[in-house]
């Protein structure tokens, strides 16, 4: 959408409504807070719980209580360092270390980052290594797997694939069953979603994400080359 603002004389001020990415950011921070109420609401509770068994106008917690409390507070400072990272690499701040990094190693290590609340079946030959960031892939598989199952099936099993294009290296997140009405994502995807989107287009790569009724289908193309290296080519066709 196109809006063009002509005040009297020569100069024009036109707005453009960039749909594409804007929108995105948009749904991001509706689902970051979304997501930050749930934490806060914890630790009110437990706040709550603890202030009725005050003695002498201190806070007592016991076991249980302690362990909510600061799992709560680890949440919470998880989505703030999330938010504050995606911002950072808007803005340049922060440096993409390329790999090599191996597919394989990185998927075990994201089984580890989604525990048992989301299984990541499938599996990685030996050998598949491509110029990505490692950390931060690991984050991204994680984050795509718990997105999927939510915009899912809610199963708690998510199937990885990987292919191998001329130019890119093809990850595929699928629950569910795939269904003919599609819709598209939204805040409701979990700010996991956006956050691995992000750390994926810092990478040099694209993210598509199909969804319908308890279906979800989410693929991460990575490059196969160095953003240095596609630089490079930019610059000598241009020449």
């Amino acid at each position: 959408m196109r809006l063009t603002v002509q005040p009297e004389g020569d100069d024009g001020l036109e707005l453009e409504d960039a749909l594409g990415e804007e929108g995105y950011r948009r749904e991001a921070m509706g689902a970051f807070t979304h997501e930050i109420r749930t934490p806060i609401t914890s630790i009110r509770m437990v706040m709550e719980l603890a202030r009725r068994q005050s003695k002498a106008g201190q806070l007592l917690l016991d076991t249980e209580l302690a362990k909510m409390l600061n799992s709560s507070v680890d949440d919470l400072q998880q989505l703030a360092d999330d938010l504050q990272e995606l911002s950072r690499m808007e803005r340049g701040k922060v440096a993409i270390s390329p790999g090599p990094c191996d597919l394989g190693a990185a998927l075990e290590a994201a089984r580890g980052l989604t525990g048992r609340e989301v299984e990541i079946t499938g599996e990685v030959p030996a050998g598949v290594e491509g110029p990505w960031d490692a950390p931060r892939l690991v984050r991204a598989i994680a984050g795509f797997a718990t997105a999927g199952n939510r915009i899912g099936n809610g199963s708690g099993k998510v199937q990885f694939n990987h292919g191998l294009t001329p130019r890119s290296m093809s990850l595929t997140f699928e629950s569910g069953q795939p269904v003919p009405e599609t819709k598209p994502i939204a805040a409701d995807a979990g700010f996991a979603f956006f956050r691995s989107r992000q750390l994926v287009l810092a990478m040099g790569g694209a993210v598509v994400c199909t969804r319908g009724e308890r279906y979800a289908k989410i693929v991460a193309d990575l490059p196969l080359r160095r953003p240095s290296e596609l630089s490079a080519d930019v610059g000598a066709v241009a020449e």
